[in-house]
């Protein structure tokens, strides 16, 4: 069967993108509006939280305070309950900036008693679909999604790669892609990034506080 009658009989699956908003205006207001929202406390330091170290939104939703280490400032979630699941591969691990320990040091007074980080008004995790919900009552629907988030901070990188001059492997690792190549990834995986990691942590969080107005001003 060529090519051409493939086509026709079995179409090809259309791709679809996550919406994201990578604009320094558009972004400046997403930030404000999530910083600013007026709804459950979980689901604001869900987003924001999210904002800095985007994670997939079960991986956000089931944060267990287990996985957080304030003292040596890192978040490692065992690679079992991460999409790529590869027993060959390592936890993922990410350093964890001033602002991220700030957001998780105001969700601990609410939440320590719950295995759990962000609570739902139920005492539960919150369903993986609440950032989203939270982002269309902001006027966010079909224009961002949480997994847009993850778009966001790897285009940026991309776009400013002179400011921080950060690899591709390392931007690849805070984002957990992973190489789908076997052999590729038997020589990478044993690899220690989270060093590394500590100055594009600092950049992207520095670069989205730039675009909070803090009161009258903007930081």
């Amino acid at each position: 069967m060529n090519d051409f009658v493939k086509d026709l009989i079995i179409p090809k699956a259309k791709v679809y993108h996550h919406p994201k908003l990578t604009e320094p205006t558009d972004l400046k207001e997403l930030i404000n509006k999530i910083y600013n929202y007026q709804g459950h406390y979980s689901t604001k330091n869900a987003l924001k939280f999210a904002l800095h170290i985007p994670l997939r939104a079960n991986n956000l939703a089931n944060l267990k305070w287990e996985y957080i280490n304030f003292e040596d400032k890192s978040l490692t979630i065992p690679r079992d309950v991460m999409k790529i699941k590869n027993h060959n591969l390592p936890d993922f691990k990410v350093p964890l900036s001033n602002e991220v320990i700030s957001i998780l040091k105001e969700q601990e007074e609410l939440t320590s008693y719950s295995d759990y980080v962000f609570l739902s008004v139920n005492n539960t995790p919150i369903n993986p679909n609440t950032p989203n919900t939270a982002l269309k009552r902001m006027g966010y629907e079909n224009k961002q999604t949480l997994h847009g988030f993850r778009g966001i901070c790897r285009s940026l990188l991309d776009t400013y790669q002179e400011k921080h001059n950060l690899s591709y492997e390392v931007k690849k690792r805070f984002l957990d892609h992973q190489e789908e190549n076997k052999t590729e990834q038997a020589y990478n995986h044993q690899a220690i990034f989270f060093e590394q990691m500590k100055p594009l942590v600092k950049w992207w969080s520095t670069y989205l506080e730039s675009l909070r107005e803090l009161g009258n001003a903007i930081n």
